[in-house]
């Protein structure tokens, strides 16, 4: 998607957390959720409040008034799926746990949001099960083992994987009894003593845990101060059974599900349906939900199947009597049509009494597939019937007869396998309008010539090839969804956007198509590579638009501007994924369908008009050409041989090796992939296929020339498990994915989902690890043991599936069939199965895992260089020594290594060649910092305690990386290296630099070569753990004065906690003393030096008596006796407010020598203007609603801002913990204070390259406006517009020049100084057009004040600063 974050600035709110600023982002709209609360799993008393956990959501009954309160992101929640709410009585708080990790702390009337486990990168799921509550602390329950949560600190002290070679293990609930920790697993229930180290898994065993009472009731029971008995009674809601013995049942009205699936309005009253298809149905529950002036009727699933004694199914659409609003039918994809009055069941139809037919014909009451359901003028009953069945299309007549025809294209029946859609043509009754999704794909057009029962003389058309008003090929490959707009026009919404036939076009003798053709200013077009789901029409006649990822988006009637855009992020919906519209213009309400849930908007007050204002010519932001990926291509893990190309899996990324030029080609959603973190690359020998499978559950398939087709069934679908891939197994035309519920199978030739197996007993999820197929059976490996089938047998089934014993012990390392033989890697040990015996193959090397070519077997040693090979007889020999190999792949007779050290290797005619592609050593960019041109990716990280991430060293410099890896340092020292922090490069030696660590000491560098490693022992550094200084020497914040002295900080000591080296590497050391006591450092950033006086050193203390320290040395850095210290906890905000941050996590000074401040709750200013030792006042940056009342909203309230950097035009780079990073600039101020920004651009992992939304640091390259942000999961940069300003126009100049008529970018002006005007004089001496400069640089975009290109000629670029002190030209030649 390549939206341009210009215009899209009007719609994103600052951030999807801020209580008011919802309503002002999305206009004044009054927006409402409609939940379902009908099964409460959950209670916690809080306050007056009983807080109940429905559904993923929240509710409140207050127990003296009894009033119901529902809870979304407008309430300060920060996340929308909730896995346990509980409260802690000692405390006074109330923590609500999310399943994506995000954790909420309620007290004293404030949310606090801890960001640690949500931030945190792991496979596994952060499904909490249950908390238990001792003490200072909170045992999470977690699908991976035990967390535990500091309830006064908030934050995770400690992680117990409690399995067996400390692996993971589901745990139900932790009870502590006496000494003892127990955990409830499925397995048993596992003990240990809080007196040993149970962070070591040896000390937890499985015991005999009859004696045990774990707690049945908590979650689920609790007595009130007055005596009540609060209950979480599911669908009942929350009970309570007072003291005089009454009873009460308090649940909010809502829908029976979550699932918006379709939506459809007639005459005042909604209907909502939860059902679902694509190749095979979805399986979802039939309900029937109403939405009826205000109240829900919900006709039960329960209530249908008693009625029919049959399954009900996949609820598709409604077809409401147009003579009787009561009277109503549910189609069903799979379990026939259903015929209702009010919430009344009247019949079931079905092939049994009714001319339906079934996809089945053995299995009607699964099978019979109605999708579409429409009434047309003669109060007929159109339906469309899908599959391989006697009549496809069937009316139910008003004298209650049936009939059916079917639809022949070129002669020959055509068949809808997936319908889309049904439409009775509003401006030709003869004509209905069909969409084919999938398996043959396009719209279908039937003309009945005025008799609709007759086939004889139909005309029918499909068409799945179109040519756009630009005469482009337009061929997507799924259609989703058909609606005809007010004016006749036919919209279909497909994989690449939306497509419309126009009304006035003759569908039977063109293909043309009109696609929206709102260009964007980088020369995209609107919504090109969205998928779109829905489309509807409010009663101004502008076209909503639901799409897959992005929201709802909302364009005028002419199809030629974007009015809105709403998101989660400024708005309560709870997901971007949207399903469903329906518009009611009776209440002028317009419902949107997520995936998580319902939502309306009340148009009344809606201010968003259509006006004739042109788009913004500014800078191009969001174009994904604009961003670059620098991923770590460290361990190689994985090797296809496809076609020209070598591909190469390396941790969560890609590139291949060109076997004939050799070149290093790099893979990103550049270049077509549709995800980022990749989990497995596989080749399908028979298809010459490629299958790459990604964290969250998208699937890719390339092709042998390149070409990339994606899988989104996995990923569109619904489910609390985790979406990774364990392991690829490829057979004939598909592929088995090995799956943490069970296994999945794709039809790569169909690209679709064709089964899902669930294999344990009664249908239940196995955690597969590896998949394999021979001699006709099909084996799914557990840790809990090997799950067989025969291929010919039902495998969906979960009988045809018999558990068999695992050989050895240990971990699984791999799984395959090779010359018809099953081999198991187990502990190290290969085994065999032969004769239906497992046996242990023979070999000296213990291995790690397996690799399967054509023709071999191989090995890789466990901690060896080396490739073993299987042979004939099933012993293990050394096959080949070279290196420490991860994969092995052959191509002819050239094999192939992915190393750990040494890239991806070619091996032929006994010779290795290594290719090896650049970038960094590590994707964890925990800190990033430019020196020149020069910029240092570190990894480290720390907060309460160490990280303990291996410390690597990361130089970019001139396109080219150069990394100091951990052995290196660790040679180098003799010493471990962890976790390192920051760096200082010597002002008068751009080779020569200091890195600080968290936990070992301080190294000095001089290129990539160790001068001295500074510790305790040959320093004046000092441990927080005296007796283990090799892990608790903690420096951070090193950075050269302007006096040439290295400043250095040492955490976490009594004493001495600030160092200050002369040039002459002179020793000073230090107390930070403040009101005559001691202040100790435990968790402190990096040192900031004012820009003001260089005597200035700000230094932030994140945690821990956390505050801003402001050190003033008075010129005598190495004498602390006179230096002044001004420590400051708390703030007053220009309203009054008083401002005590839980956390700090940034700091910066603007080009204004403003402070900024990034807390875990937003971010303040410290105005320039402020004395900071005399004043404790702030600033907190406000957001204007421009709506004409003056008001408006705190910048980023609630966010957690991890980083910000200031660029060439002093604006703000805003990088956040969940939210992407916000680019600010400032704007003339409506409010009462001098600071008002608006959103240039907001960039998340949806409109952008950025691997994930948690930013982690930011630096710019001042001579080039470069943005580098770095994330957890990889560090990507954007090149922005705004350069440093020069110090005069003396190098002035404008690329391209000449301009050539083929050229459609733009000019870029560079050389300015700051505050420049630049006016563009055509060769007559007229201005076409006035710019103001970003910094160091101007973009001209070719074109005069009215938007049209400039006439050939000579063009002088007067550049003017505006307070006068600079003037320079430059002359610009057009060639047209």
């Amino acid at each position: 998607m390549n939206y341009d974050l210009t215009i899209m600035k009007r719609w994103y709110c600052i951030s999807a957390l801020c209580l008011l600023a919802v309503a002002a982002m999305a206009g004044d709209l009054k927006w409402q959720t409609h939940f379902s609360y009908n099964n409460v799993e959950q209670i916690a008393l809080y306050g007056d409040e009983v807080y109940a956990l429905a559904n993923g959501k929240i509710f409140s009954v207050n127990q003296a008034t009894e009033q119901l309160t529902m809870y979304n992101n407008q309430s300060g929640l920060h996340g929308t799926e909730i896995a346990q709410v509980v409260a802690d009585s000692a405390r006074n708080q109330l923590l609500i746990i999310y399943l994506d990790g995000k954790v909420d702390v309620l007290y004293n009337g404030t949310m606090h949001y801890v960001s640690d486990l949500y931030s945190k990168k792991m496979t596994s799921s952060k499904r909490c099960n249950n908390v238990t509550i001792a003490g200072d602390l909170a045992y999470l329950s977690m699908d991976f083992g035990i967390l535990t949560f500091d309830l006064n600190r908030h934050e995770f002290p400690n992680t117990f994987y409690i399995g067996a070679e400390a692996s993971e293990v589901i745990v139900q609930d932790v009870l502590l009894s006496g000494d003892s920790i127990h955990a409830k697993t499925d397995a048993g229930v596992y003990s240990a003593s809080l007196a040993d180290n149970i962070v070591d898994f040896r000390y937890w065993k499985l015991t005999n845990a009859k004696h045990l009472t774990f707690d049945t009731k908590k979650g689920k029971e609790y007595v009130d101060k007055w005596g009540g008995v609060w209950k979480a009674a599911g669908e009942k809601g929350v009970t309570c059974k007072f003291v005089t013995g009454v009873e009460h049942n308090y649940l909010p009205q809502g829908p029976i599900v979550n699932t918006p699936y379709a939506l459809s309005v007639h005459n005042g009253r909604l209907y909502m349906l939860p059902g679902g298809r694509w190749a095979l149905q979805e399986l979802n529950p039939g309900h029937v939900m109403i939405y009826d002036n205000g109240d829900w009727i919900n006709i039960t699933n329960s209530y249908i199947q008693e009625k029919t004694g049959k399954r009900a199914l996949d609820f598709m659409n409604v077809a409401v009597d147009p003579n009787d609003n009561e009277h109503f039918y549910i189609t069903s994809y799979g379990t026939g049509l259903y015929e209702f009055r009010y919430d009344s069941l009247i019949n079931h139809y079905t092939p049994s009494n009714s001319i339906l037919g079934s996809a089945a014909p053995n299995n009607p009451d699964a099978y019979t597939r109605v999708d579409n359901a429409v009434y047309d003028a003669d109060n007929r009953l159109w339906l469309y019937v899908a599959g391989d069945v006697d009549k496809n299309i069937v009316a139910f007549l008003p004298d209650e007869t049936q009939k059916g025809i079917n639809t022949y294209v070129d002669g020959n029946r055509f068949v809808i396998h997936t319908p889309g859609g049904l439409i009775l043509d509003k401006n030709n009754p003869n004509r209905k309008w069909m969409l084919a999704c999938r398996y043959v794909p396009g719209v279908l057009l039937l003309d009945d010539g005025g008799t609709p029962l007759d086939e004889s003389d139909d005309r029918c058309k499909l068409q799945g090839e179109f040519y756009d008003q630009d005469a482009n090929v337009v061929v997507p490959e799924f259609f989703y969804t058909m609606a005809q707009a007010p004016n006749g026009d036919i919209w279909v919404g497909t994989t690449i956007g939306p497509i419309i036939i126009p009304h006035e076009t003759d569908f039977f003798e063109t293909t043309q198509c009109v696609r929206l053709r709102i260009e964007m200013p980088d020369g995209s077009n609107f919504l090109d590579l969205e998928r779109v789901n829905a489309f509807e029409w409010d009663n101004r006649g502008y076209v909503w638009i639901g799409t897959q990822t992005s929201g709802v988006f909302v364009v005028d009637a002419e199809k030629q501007k974007i009015i809105s855009r709403y998101t989660s992020d400024n708005t309560v919906m709870p997901s971007n994924m949207v399903m469903s519209l329906a518009f009611d213009d009776l209440s002028n309400k317009m419902y949107i369908g997520t995936a998580m849930g319902l939502v309306s908007v009340d148009l009344s007050n809606d201010s968003n008009t259509a006006t004739d204002e042109p788009i913004e010519e500014e800078e191009t932001y969001g174009s994904m050409y604009q961003w670059r990926s620098h991923a770590a291509f460290t361990s190689m893990d994985e090797l296809v041989v496809l076609g020209d190309e070598v591909y190469t899996r390396s941790g969560q990324a890609m590139f291949s090796v060109n076997k004939n030029t050799e070149l290093i080609s790099y893979y990103t959603r550049l270049t077509g992939l549709n995800g980022s973190q990749i989990g497995h690359i596989a080749h399908n020998p028979l298809l010459e296929k490629m299958l790459i499978t990604y964290q969250d559950g998208q699937l890719d398939v390339i092709d042998a020339a390149g070409n990339v087709q994606n899988i989104a069934d996995l990923y569109l679908k619904q489910m609390s498990l985790s979406k990774e891939v364990n392991d690829i197994c490829m057979y004939q035309d598909k592929a088995f994915l090995a799956m943490k519920f069970g296994i999945l199978v794709l039809n790569l030739r169909k690209m679709e989902v064709e089964d899902t197996y669930y294999i344990g007993l009664n249908s239940t999820e196995v955690n597969v690890e590896y998949i394999t197929i021979n001699d006709g059976n099909i084996y799914a490996a557990s840790q809990y043991g090997l799950y067989v089938a025969d291929m010919l047998g039902n495998l969906v089934d979960y009988n045809f599936w018999q558990k068999q014993a695992l050989p050895g012990t240990g971990a699984l390392q791999g799984m395959c069939a090779h010359n018809d033989k099953l081999y198991i890697l187990r502990g190290g040990q290969l085994y065999v199965l032969k004769d239906n015996q497992w046996s242990q193959c023979a070999s000296e090397y213990p291995a790690r895992s397996l690799s399967k070519t054509a023709h071999h077997l191989y090995l890789m040693p466990d901690n060896l260089y080396g490739v073993l090979e299987v042979q004939e007889n099933d012993k293990v020999v050394m096959a080949h020594t070279y290196g420490y190999v991860n994969d092995v792949a052959e191509d002819g007779n050239v094999l192939w290594f992915a190393t750990r050290d040494d890239g991806v290797v070619k091996y032929a005619n006994e010779l290795h060649s290594p290719y090896f592609p650049d970038g960094p050593s590590n994707n964890y960019s925990y800190r990033l910092r430019f020196f020149g041109d020069k910029l240092y990716m570190l990894p480290g990280g720390r907060w309460a305690t160490q990280y303990n991430r291996l410390g690597e060293i990361m130089i970019y410099d001139q396109g080219e990386w150069k990394n100091i890896k951990n052995g290196t340092l660790v040679e180098q020292t003799g010493l471990p290296i962890y976790d390192v922090m920051n760096v200082a490069q010597d002002p008068q030696d751009a080779e020569h630099y200091f890195i600080t660590t968290y936990g070992t000491g301080m190294l000095e560098m001089y290129g990539d070569s160790l001068i001295k490693h500074y510790m305790p022992d040959n320093s004046n550094l000092l441990s927080a753990a005296a007796n283990n200084p090799s892990s608790y020497t903690r420096t951070d914040g090193a950075i050269f004065d302007d006096q040439g002295n290295l400043w250095l900080l040492n955490m976490g000591v009594s004493n001495g906690n600030i160092h200050v080296i002369s040039p002459d590497g002179v020793w000073n050391s230090f107390d930070l003393q403040h009101n005559h006591g001691l202040l100790t450092l435990h968790t402190a950033g990096e040192i900031m030096i004012d820009r003001r006086n260089p005597q200035w050193k700000w230094i932030p203390i994140l945690r821990y008596n956390t505050g801003l320290v402001l050190l003033q040395d008075k010129g005598t850095p190495t004498n602390s006796l006179d230096d002044e210290v001004i420590y400051r906890r708390e703030w007053i905000d220009q309203k009054g407010h008083l401002i005590a941050p839980e956390f700090i996590y940034s700091l910066a000074q603007d080009h204004n020598n403003t402070i900024w401040v990034g807390t875990s709750k937003g971010l303040f200013i410290i105005p320039s203007t402020v004395d900071y030792a005399t004043s404790n006042a702030c600033e907190r940056i406000i957001i204007p609603r421009n709506d004409g009342t003056g008001l408006g909203d705190y910048l980023l309230d609630n966010e957690q801002v991890n980083a910000i950097a200031i660029d060439g035009a002093n604006r703000i780079w805003i990088g956040t913990a969940t939210s992407g990073i916000y680019l600010m600039g400032f704007t003339e101020s409506t409010l009462d204070v001098d600071y008002t920004l608006e959103t240039i651009a907001h960039f998340t992992t949806e409109n952008s390259l950025l691997p994930s939304d948690d930013i982690l640091s930011i630096a710019i390259q001042e001579s080039t406006g470069e943005v580098f942000i770095g994330t957890g999961s990889g560090l990507v940069s954007y090149m922005s517009d705004a350069i440093e300003p020069e110090d005069d126009f003396s190098s002035l100049y404008a690329y391209p020049n000449p301009v050539y008529s083929n050229y459609k970018g733009s000019v870029v002006i560079k050389g300015l100084m700051a505050d420049t005007e630049v006016r563009i004089v055509d060769p007559a001496g007229n201005v076409v057009k006035t710019l103001m400069g970003n910094g160091g640089e101007v973009v001209w975009d070719v074109t005069n004040t009215q938007g049209q290109r400039v006439a050939s000629g000579v063009y002088t670029v007067l550049c003017n600063t505006i307070s006068g002190v600079g003037r320079g030209a430059v002359k610009i030649l057009i060639i047209n």
